[in-house]
Order: structure tokens, then sequence, then C-alpha cells
């Protein structure tokens, strides 16, 4: 099931000139919570109850000492089932520069781990987006992250940089956890994989495209890359394509400068039929009903 995405802005949560912030949260019950996306990093964590966390259209259950790595531009909401039962979630949002400012021209949390401040605690970034961790490991995080929201809720005399320095504490320590897990390697090697084929379609969305170009460029058999690639996004490499064209469309259907037939052909459909049945059955609605609506909003 697709579930619309709203997007949240850093100026609605970030304080004028400030690159950071830390809530924390009882999470809605099913049916209220809003599906999201953001122009920040955020990485939250599970402290109290359980629930479920639906990110990119799977969900999964979440209990104490789960975390979460939330990069720019992916859409997530908690919830919880019972209204009696607390899903208590600390939400960090920040933007890379934060820590570092060198990351200004960077948007991901991955771009932390190329800046010298980690250099020497891996030698590779971090992708795995979540972790579980175990109850003294959840410990050493937890101390952390109430150090942090402290300092932010009371904003006494030089809190920013008292905050920077545990972020900076919090991410070593995350990046440790991560470089724990055994399956880290291989992890790494498939989703290094996966982001440089993502890139790559990103790129070329509109051009034809061959699943054997595509699993060259990432180094991997078609078979294997096809197989890699479903299970980390959850979708065909064919459908990743359909929606990188659909929301193209999307973009360029809010002007009424641009026919349609020719927004079809730009973004990679053979003709306007191909182009009308895929978006319809993307959005529910035709291209000319998209494009009524965007223009009358």
């Amino acid at each position: 099931m697709n579930h619309q995405s709203v997007q949240f802005k850093g100026q609605n949560f970030f304080e004028s000139g400030d690159s950071f912030n830390i809530v924390r949260v009882n999470e809605n019950v099913k049916g209220k919570q809003t599906y999201h996306s953001h122009d920040f990093v955020e990485i939250c964590y599970v402290s109290e109850g359980s629930g479920y966390h639906l990110i990119e259209n799977e969900i999964s259950p979440v209990a104490r000492g789960d975390l979460f790595i939330i990069n720019y531009d992916v859409s997530h909401t908690f919830y919880r089932e019972n209204e009696l039962e607390p899903l208590i979630t600390y939400n960090i949002l920040f933007r890379p520069e934060f820590i570092d400012i060198s990351l200004i021209d960077f948007n991901d949390f991955n771009s932390l781990s190329l800046s010298y401040l980690f250099a020497n605690v891996m030698d590779k970034p971090m992708l795995k987006p979540d972790l579980r961790l175990n109850y003294d490991e959840s410990l050493e995080i937890e101390l952390l992250i109430e150090k942090m929201y402290d300092e932010y809720s009371k904003k006494k005399a030089g809190y920013s940089s008292l905050i920077r320095a545990y972020m900076i504490e919090f991410i070593i320590a995350i990046m440790r956890l991560f470089d724990q897990n055994p399956k880290s390697q291989d992890v790494y090697k498939r989703i290094t994989a996966i982001d440089s084929a993502i890139a790559y379609l990103k790129q070329n969305y509109s051009k034809s495209l061959s699943l054997n170009d595509i699993a060259a460029h990432s180094f991997l058999s078609k078979n294997y890359f096809c197989k890699v690639f479903k299970e980390t996004t959850g979708i065909t490499v064919t459908e990743y394509i359909y929606k990188l064209r659909i929301e193209e469309a999307c973009e360029r259907l809010k002007s009424a400068s641009v026919s349609m037939a020719e927004i079809a052909l730009d973004v990679g459909f053979n003709d306007y039929k191909s182009f009308y049945t895929s978006f319809t059955k993307a959005l529910g609605m035709s291209p000319r009903e998209y494009r009524n609506r965007c223009l009358k909003s």
C-alpha cells in the first residue's frame, strides 16, 4: 500500500541560525500518524514501549533499543496500535554542517563518516539504516541522548557547543556498534552496489536502460543484482525506474506550458498511452486529472 508523504522543512524545526533539534515524542496511534520526509537527517531512538515503523512503505515492529538513521527525503513514520500503551521516541534532527561546517554542501548521514572528525573510527561510510541495541548498549546510547535533550531543553550558555561534542561522541558510538555487526561487511558491499545503481538510475531514468547495463555498472551479475536490488529497496529495478519517471512527470505536470505527450517522451516513456497507463496505475488518477488538481491548488 502506498502512503501519501508530506515533507517537513528544517526551517520549521530549527531555531534561527541553528541546525539541530531534539524532541521526545509519544507517537500517535495508527491512523493519526503523519507519513513524512524531511530536508535534514533524523536519528530516531525508541526509548519506551512498542509499536511500528513505516519506512518507504515497509512496516516493521519496534521496541526499546531500536535506532534508525533517516536520511534526507526518506519517507517514514512511527505509530502504536494501542491508545493506552506508549511508544516513546527521541528524534534527533540535524544537518551535517552542525557537526562539521565543511559538510555544509552534503545532505546525508553517510557524509558524516567522510569527515575528518570520524576518519579514524571507520574506513567506510555508514550505510545500514538501523540498529537493535542490547541492554548495555541501550544504556550507553540513552545516556548521551538524555544529555543532549537536557542541554537543548535548558539552553544554558554554551549549550550548542556542548551538544555538538555529545553528538560527535554519539555518532562514534553508533559507528562502533555498526562495525561490531558481523554482517556489516556484506551489508556494506551490497548497499554500496545498490547505492551506485540508484545514483546511475536517477541520472539516466529517461533513457532506454537494460538490466545488463545497470547490473554491469554495479559490477554484479544481472540475476544477483536484481535479487539484491529488490531485497534492498523493496521493489524491482523496473518498478524503480517507473517510479522515477512518474515522480519527474508529476513535477512537470504542475505547469501548463508543456504538453502531456511531450512530458511522456521526456521522462522516458515510448508513447503517451504507456505513460497514461503507468501514471494512472501509480496515482489513481490520469495525468490530466493530476494537472488540473495542481493548477487549482
